[in-house]
């Protein structure tokens, strides 16, 4: 054959030629001639968006079938050429459509869909099981929630693989995705209040359940507005109308959510800069490690070996006594890590959210997959992760429960209690030694 394409069309699709079985031909012509008499008397927007394209689509493969016609008789090769060039045309033309119809806007890639489609159901169930053989029921449901949803709306974008078309599919990737984050920040919340709780209330801002109250009630007006919006703009795609004020109801929650994070994270750096420098000037020694400099956070977070000794030695007797056996576990010294790199990973993910919620539907971010998968399913992923050695039955041990009640602490300790915590640690615990502490 003598044809080649033209220069209007991309020739990575030359190759590509497909046919249409010519018994085709009687519903393709019956779906035709009822979409042009329907659009005749449409009025929606979405109705007429609908019916056009199935008439393109019909269009197209009858032409292509015609040509496949053609060939099957021609004898010359221009004939051949020019028949050629029809169904080439006519399939380029179905490939347009098929990408306008994708809600998408890329091909969904299969094998990073179905990993994080593993990965999520694996965290759910580890959590699911860890609600029956653990008593951190609040930690658990709400992580429980958190991946439920992270599961949904991968599950959503793996059904996606049989129609890139279907707006269910779309929405239920999307909205439970949305959303997620939201959940799981709840039980992040109630670790930062056990934290408060094993180490000491001075160390903290507000006392430690206020962090879930204030918080969580942020989350669940975040989760309204964004709800709200995530219908509102599912009605829109459904009726093919402008989808922008449910998009920007949907940005309006998100970003009451990330200020509330921006907020929570202050709090948090707080806390970590008070647990280990707050008593600096009571400690006599000399030592890099009571300068508040990056190298020492990052020795004090990480509990290097040169930060175990300071602590123990120098740290310890300002914290609070009750706890001192919690303090001894392995994974404790590395719990505020744990909550720091979960905390970070999710507010990156929230803050992408933003900004891709603000370029809309058609914005670069939501039209190029690689970010989904990397600046949120990959930040979930890791904070679920994170919390399965961290879980706070590894952390504290199955017989041990922080309830809610244990960690209502009362306000922060004067400055005479906080020195009976020092010497209460340096002081043998006979009742000898406990007549000279209180006296």
């Amino acid at each position: 054959m003598a044809w080649t394409p033209t220069s209007g069309y991309p020739t990575t699709h030359a190759a590509t030629l497909k046919l249409v079985a010519t018994s085709c031909a009687p519903a393709l012509q019956a779906s035709l001639s009822g979409a042009v008499e329907s659009i005749q008397t449409a009025t929606g927007n979405g109705d007429l968006v609908s019916l056009s394209r199935v008439i393109r689509g019909a269009e197209a493969s009858l032409s292509i079938i015609s040509a496949e016609n053609v060939l099957a008789t021609a004898t010359e090769s221009a004939v051949e050429a020019q028949a050629t060039e029809v169904i080439w045309q006519s399939m380029y033309n179905l490939h347009e459509l098929a990408q306008e119809e994708n809600i998408y806007g890329y091909y969904l890639n299969r094998g990073g869909n179905i990993f994080f489609l593993v990965i999520f159901a694996l965290i759910w169930l580890f959590n699911v099981f860890m609600l029956v053989k653990s008593r951190y029921h609040w930690y658990n449901i709400t992580f429980i929630c958190g991946f439920t949803l992270e599961f949904l709306g991968f599950l959503g974008r793996v059904l996606a693989f049989i129609d890139d078309t279907n707006i269910n599919y779309f929405l239920l990737q999307y909205v439970p995705l949305t959303l997620a984050p939201a959940f799981i920040m709840g039980g992040v919340y109630f670790l930062f209040a056990q934290n408060v709780a094993i180490y000491g209330r001075q160390y903290s801002v507000l006392k430690p359940m206020w962090y879930s109250y204030f918080f969580i009630a942020c989350d669940v007006g975040s989760l309204i507005v964004q709800g709200i919006g995530g219908g509102m703009a599912s009605v829109a795609n459904q009726e093919q109308t402008d989808p922008a004020p449910g998009t920007w109801t949907m940005f309006g929650g998100i970003v009451f959510q990330v200020v509330a994070m921006t907020v929570f994270i202050i709090f948090w750096l707080e806390f970590i800069s008070r647990l280990y420098f707050h008593n600096r000037k009571q400690i006599t020694l000399d030592s890099p490690l009571t300068r508040r400099t990056p190298v020492s956070y990052f020795k004090l977070l990480f509990h290097t070996p040169s930060a175990r000794v300071y602590k123990k030695e120098h740290l310890e007797p300002f914290y609070n006594p009750k706890y001192a056996y919690f303090r001894e576990y392995k994974l404790v010294p590395y719990y505020p890590v744990a909550v720091t790199i979960a905390v970070i990973f999710i507010y990156i993910r929230c803050i992408y959210r933003v900004v891709e919620l603000q370029q809309g539907f058609d914005g670069y971010l939501i039209t190029h997959e690689v970010f989904i998968m990397t600046l949120d399913a990959s930040m979930i992923a890791v904070a679920g992760l994170i919390f399965v050695p961290f879980h706070p039955v590894f952390v504290f041990g199955p017989e041990n429960v922080l309830k809610v009640s244990d960690v209502k602490l009362r306000d922060v300790p004067s400055k005479d209690e906080e020195a009976g915590f020092a010497k209460s640690e340096n002081l043998d615990r006979s009742d000898e030694s406990l007549e000279h502490t209180i006296a």
